[in-house]
């Protein structure tokens, strides 16, 4: 008899996984809390990654099952996934991921403890793809390091309501180690399909579900994150190029200034340094390109005029001054890009990156 509520839903996007899926659900089913569920959500995947998805809904047919979401992406996906789940509890895990046995145990209790949470998450492990190798043990910070400083930035803007977290708690977690209440996401409204593909989508709703109440991480590493190899990443570019996501990133900020933006001094001062910050990093990508100085250095300029306080800009602003010839052994790039800039790379699109007329300086 297939199990009708659980306590917690383990959902799984499924997309171009292939074997390695394989080892992901493995580790789901190993929890030592035993009333779980596993939702797999089928993202439009390969045949390799639907071959094994089948092969574990036939073989434990009380605890996983297999749901599908045509709209590509990993906003719809993981909304397909909260909606099919079954349980109080929803545990994210990517498809190429692995979870600690106790992990479900663990944060389940902190829930229990504190009720009044919005979302538990962890530590995790980064591997090697073939997961034989661990390359840094008990990550406990979000990474990379713009992630870390746009979360410093953003937990300003809290508390935003009656209940909501109060900012020292936020903070963005690996995806696959979150874990909260299936009505909670529900009430914000899950993610924000507006962020399909991918990229942001899991901040985004962070959030919006920390309107909700506090976060709090495990001090243990719940889960063992892949490092993608370039096949992988390959896919990754298929889908959307480093123009398309400068233009996806400034939809990011959109949309956060369209769920927090306030006219008042202190909110348009947290954006114009989240505004700085992004600027001076995208940046980068096109000083990359021996083309691509005057819009790089552009950037900087613009991001020196939103934040004329950051050190950290001022340092690049004046590395982007110099002749090319010295770019390889200032940044963090071998070697000039020769190639031409895309199409899409103009001054109009850096002018436009991050702003609006009320952030505007």
């Amino acid at each position: 008899m297939q199990m009708s509520f659980p306590e917690v839903s383990i959902v799984i996007t499924l997309y171009r996984e292939g074997s390695l899926l394989r080892e992901t659900v493995d580790s789901a089913l190993g929890q030592t809390f035993g009333d779980c569920e596993i939702v797999l959500v089928d993202n439009n995947a390969d045949s390799a990654t639907k071959e094994v998805a089948k092969d574990f809904a036939a073989r434990f047919p009380r605890s996983v099952r297999i749901v599908s979401e045509p709209v590509q992406g990993a906003c719809s996906a993981r909304n397909r996934g909260i909606a099919e789940s079954r349980g109080r509890f929803v545990a994210f895990l990517d498809g190429d991921d692995l979870v600690a046995p106790e992990r479900i145990a663990l944060q389940r209790e902190r829930f229990l403890e504190s009720p009044g949470l919005s979302l538990v998450s962890g530590w995790y492990d980064r591997v090697s793809m073939d997961n034989k190798t661990v390359v840094r043990k008990d990550v406990s910070v979000t990474e990379p390091v713009i992630w870390f400083e746009t979360q410093e930035i953003l937990k300003g803007l809290f508390p935003v309501g009656p209940g909501s977290g109060q900012g020292d708690s936020l903070h963005f977690p690996l995806t696959s180690t979150t874990f909260f209440k299936r009505e909670t996401a529900l009430s914000v409204g899950g993610f924000d399909t507006r962020l399909n593909p991918r990229w942001f989508e899991d901040i985004e709703f962070y959030l919006r579900m920390y309107t909700k109440g506090e976060f709090e991480k495990v001090p243990r590493s719940l889960a063992r994150y892949r490092i993608a190899n370039p096949e992988l990443m390959a896919v990754k570019r298929r889908q959307m190029d480093w123009v398309g996501f400068c233009r996806h990133m400034d939809r990011f900020y959109g949309i956060l200034w369209e769920n927090f933006g306030k006219s008042t001094t202190e909110v348009r001062k947290i954006f114009k340094k989240l505004s700085a910050l992004w600027l001076r990093h995208e940046s980068l990508t096109f000083l990359r390109y021996r083309e691509g100085k005057d819009l790089g250095v552009r950037m900087l300029d613009r991001a020196l005029k939103c934040d004329p306080s950051s050190i950290d800009s001022w340092k690049l602003r004046l590395k982007a001054g110099l002749p090319q010839t010295y770019y390889p052994r200032l940044f963090w790039f071998d070697a000039l890009d020769s190639g031409p800039l895309p199409p899409e790379a103009t001054m109009e699109l850096v002018d436009s990156l991050f702003q609006s007329k009320i952030v505007t300086p």
